[in-house]
């Protein structure tokens, strides 16, 4: 194993205390990362400049070296602090003198104030914003009146709460894979049958047994490493365009919401292996082929796993309508949305009246043949 170095593995105070602030050099009043600029901007006079885009400390890192570094570290206390949600479990950061601390992810107030202590793995890389929040505004209006199943009023009624950009923590793994699978193919075949004085085509099925292996290689598989309510509808905004990373430079964070990860590295590869175990059930049962098939089986080692550790830009809000709240969220990078809408269950009910009457239709002259 290969050792590691120590600037990448970081206790939870010395990543924070990097993003408390960065001054202007014209005025001494804080910059920010301006999505609609795409440079560092101060809102004070107005000095923009640009930032580093180097990327080349965004490369895979062994997975087996993380564990090893994560046991060496004692946390320490930190300016800033991680508190978590009680109600969807997210996981923020608060300035240690906060009072009242309101969700952003869910809107509870029910704020864990008891911030723990957590070492954390030093982010690689990140992707800075390139949707403006009124871009997704944009989006989001369009979006909202997409759907023909949606009330007719959801457009106009929709109260879009405050669009919170966020960065979120992603684990992204690679491994390589040898398979191996067995299981029955099953192929149509029909024959005539007689059955009450008529002749009827009868499918039938021939099977046979089959086997064979396959290496795969699975290149970053992505996974949200901030558990709670939203992470279906997070996944939903994928894919991002991972080449575009640069290296992590939290002064790109410096005014913007930030979540740290509270799915930790094995945890996050363990669900990264079910994707990767799905996708190698599906090569074994495109190479198993047939008309149908049963009893596959698929037995797979993983080995040269890898992983990064990247902060990702993520629109997110919650709307109400007719006193319910609905959630989506907003790729920052590519725009991308996807989130919950209200059915309209009249429109519904219609189209499964007309459905059905189609259907009695084609029955009715079928059986006056």
């Amino acid at each position: 194993m290969s050792e590691h170095n120590p600037e990448d593995f970081q206790p939870n105070s010395k990543l924070l205390e990097k993003m408390l602030q960065m001054p202007c050099p014209t005025c001494a009043s804080e910059l920010t990362y301006s999505a609609e600029k795409k440079m560092l901007s101060c809102r004070h006079c107005g000095h923009t400049q640009d930032y580093e885009k180097a990327k080349n400390l965004v490369r895979e890192r062994p997975l087996a070296e993380a564990a090893a570094a994560m046991d060496s570290f004692s946390p320490e206390e930190a300016e800033k602090q991680v508190v978590e949600c009680d109600s969807c479990r997210a996981q923020l950061m608060i300035a240690s003198t906060d009072v009242a601390v309101r969700c952003n992810f869910c809107g509870s107030e029910k704020v864990n104030k008891a911030a723990f202590k957590k070492n954390i793995i030093q982010p690689q890389g990140i992707i800075p914003f390139k949707v403006a929040k009124q871009e997704g505004l944009d989006k989001f209006k369009k979006w909202i009146a997409e759907g023909w199943f949606r009330p007719n009023k959801l457009k106009a009624l929709a109260a879009i709460g405050d669009l919170h950009g966020i960065y979120l923590p992603f684990w992204t793994f690679d491994a390589d894979s040898y398979s191996e699978w067995e299981g029955e193919q099953g192929t149509y075949y029909y024959v005539d049958v007689e059955r009450n004085g008529k002749t009827e085509r009868e499918r039938r099925t021939r099977w046979k047994w089959r086997n064979g292996n396959f290496d795969k290689h699975f290149d970053d598989v992505l996974i949200l490493a901030s558990g709670g309510a939203t992470i279906g509808i997070v996944e939903g905004i994928y894919p991002y365009n991972l080449g575009e990373s640069i290296n992590y430079n939290p002064t790109l964070m410096v005014g913007w919401e930030a979540q740290i990860y509270n799915i930790e590295i094995d945890k996050g590869y363990d669900l990264a292996e079910k994707k990767m175990d799905a996708e190698n059930k599906a090569e074994a049962s495109r190479r198993l082929g047939g008309d149908t098939q049963r009893n596959l089986q698929v037995d797979t080692d993983y080995y040269d796993q890898t992983f990064k550790h990247l902060i990702l830009p993520v629109w997110l809000c919650t709307y109400m309508y007719k006193g319910k709240a609905y959630q989506f969220a907003i790729n920052g990078q590519t725009g991308k949305i996807n989130g919950q809408k209200p059915f309209s269950w009249v429109k519904i009910f219609f189209f499964v009246l007309f459905i059905a009457a189609i259907i009695g239709v084609i029955v009715f002259f079928a059986n006056k043949e």
